[in-house]
């Protein structure tokens, strides 16, 4: 089995973008990567590029091999573009190899360790910054069925938040705080 191109697809969720590979092979098999690096989508697609002759032609169930191969054979280390980029096509061979052998990937690492995985909630918290438009998002979220969600109130202010906006009101200032305690 020899690999015979790599595609990738750059995909938009509104608040982060995605990278996805496609890396396919002359016996009809391909597997799907994922190798986002936040902020830096096009640079890792075009890291995907630079490197693909590197893996075509080269058997995807060598994993390891293809994997020191592209790291090996670029003079330079190229950080987290090149590991990330590495990273991408080496799941998606893994991808491969569990298709053609008929077993979930699990069984090639190990065995499965449990029977299902908590998840939470990210990039649901696009509202007005209050208060009130907070517990309102969050209360969809629940209603939605998760037990945990992620968020920063704070948005792009991080950073640059002056020491009095950051503290806790005290209880006088307002209904906000309820089982809260200030700190110093």
């Amino acid at each position: 089995m020899k690999i015979t191109e790599i595609e990738t697809f750059a995909v938009g969720a509104g608040w982060k973008n995605w990278l996805f590979v496609k890396v396919h092979t002359d016996k009809g098999i391909h597997g799907i990567g994922e190798g986002t690096l936040n902020g830096f989508i096009k640079t890792t697609e075009a890291g995907v590029h630079e490197l693909k002759h590197l893996a075509i032609g080269q058997d995807p169930r060598r994993i390891n091999a293809l994997a020191k191969r592209m790291l090996d054979s670029v003079s330079l280390d190229g950080g987290h573009i090149h590991r990330t980029v590495i990273a991408a096509i080496e799941v998606a061979c893994w991808d491969i190899l569990g298709k053609s052998l008929g077993v979930p990937i699990h069984q090639l690492l190990g065995g499965q360790v449990r029977d299902s995985v908590l998840g939470y909630a990210n990039g649901w918290y696009r509202t007005e910054r209050s208060p009130e438009a907070f517990l309102d998002a969050a209360k969809a979220v629940l209603a939605k069925g998760f037990k945990a969600f992620k968020l920063d109130p704070f948005g792009t202010a991080q950073g640059f938040i002056s020491r009095e906006e950051l503290s806790f009101p005290t209880p006088s200032a307002g209904p906000y705080v309820t089982g809260c305690q200030r700190t110093r």
